[in-house]
């Protein structure tokens, strides 16, 4: 596994005064530049990156506002301030009522760090109501990471098999129903329970979803992450935390679209949207196991078949998947 690339931000490391600096940031565009108490979410956001992430000794109640132009001399980094900039991006959601206030001052920190990830176009285009526009750059940015290796015809192959998959595909489907007859303690027999348990269709099975899914639940398995509202939220932090770019946040984003600020982003009827289930300790807690991660679980260039018949346990060791 070699050839895997590690997360992204796993190489940061952060001293206690560029903690301090980008925590005091997060607090800014949550008071608005001290023109409003901090609300609880947003505390307990401060305290989860503080804790997991930075675990650093900070008093919350001691930070002060902190303007672009200082944030960006105290944190100089570029990973650093990559990372800082997903957890400003992050504090207008919170409250599930992103306003423009707060998204033009998240946009005055990415500029004094001369960054412009998409997930800040996003938080614009949220602003905005602008949800189709973001729909579809969602779904291109998607295929472009998960496929990245496939030219445009492949990758309209892929979305075609996807439709064909959800007609059934009888010769793929029994792979999939040959993993009840593993042991018990394997990776391929947990998958088998964990549909036949919700009662959903195996992949490949009739009215199944695609084979692209897989890899997700997986990591719904080995991460031990529920898959309540909430449970898709942290596990979403988990992959943003593992993932080998800053798509994982953009996956991120998704689901606090569906389950926190209940917008029916990409859950087309099928699944219930919810409100309000972002618990930001068990996020943020869930992103830094995914920063120790050997590899990401999500990488097309992972054969994720070939650790089916392996116990679970022994998986875990072997990817450096920290215990809950």
């Amino acid at each position: 596994m070699t050839h895997l690339k590690p997360p992204y931000f796993q190489s940061v490391t952060w001293t206690l005064p560029a903690a301090r600096a980008v925590l005091s940031a997060m607090k800014t565009v949550a008071t608005l530049q001290d023109s409003r108490p901090l609300d609880d979410i947003s505390r307990e956001m401060l305290e989860a990156t503080r804790d997991s992430v930075f675990q650093a000794s900070v008093g919350l109640d001691e930070l002060t506002s902190i303007s672009p132009g200082d944030l960006a001399s105290q944190v100089q980094d570029q990973r650093q301030q990559q990372q800082a900039l997903q957890f400003l991006i992050l504090m207008p959601y919170l409250d599930t009522q992103v306003d423009l206030a707060e998204v033009e001052l998240v946009n005055a920190y990415a500029k004094a760090f001369e960054l412009a990830p998409h997930t800040l176009q996003s938080l614009r285009l949220v602003c905005d109501r602008k949800l189709n526009q973001l729909l579809f750059n969602y779904t291109r940015r998607t295929l472009a990471n998960l496929l990245p290796s496939h030219g445009l015809w492949q990758k309209a192959n892929v979305v075609f098999s996807s439709f064909r998959q959800y007609w059934g595909d009888k010769q793929v489907a029994q792979q999939y129903q040959a993993l009840e007859l593993l042991p018990d303690d394997t990776l391929g027999k947990k998958l088998y329970q964990y549909y036949r348990d919700r009662n959903f269709p195996l992949p490949c099975e009739a009215k199944s979803f695609s084979e692209l899914v897989v890899g997700h639940d997986l990591v719904h398995l080995l991460s031990d992450i529920g898959t309540d509202m909430a449970g898709e939220i942290t596990v979403a932090g988990f992959e943003a935390g593992m993932s080998n770019s800053e798509f994982g946040f953009e996956l991120l984003l998704e689901v606090i679209l569906d389950f926190h600020m209940g917008l029916k982003f990409t859950t087309m009827g099928i699944l219930e949207a919810g409100v309000n289930h972002l618990k930001p300790k068990a996020l943020m807690a869930a992103y830094a196991r995914g920063l120790q991660m050997s590899f990401d679980l999500l990488d097309p260039a992972w054969d994720f078949k070939t650790a089916l018949d392996q116990p679970i346990e022994q998986l875990r060791q072997q990817y450096q998947l920290l215990p809950l």
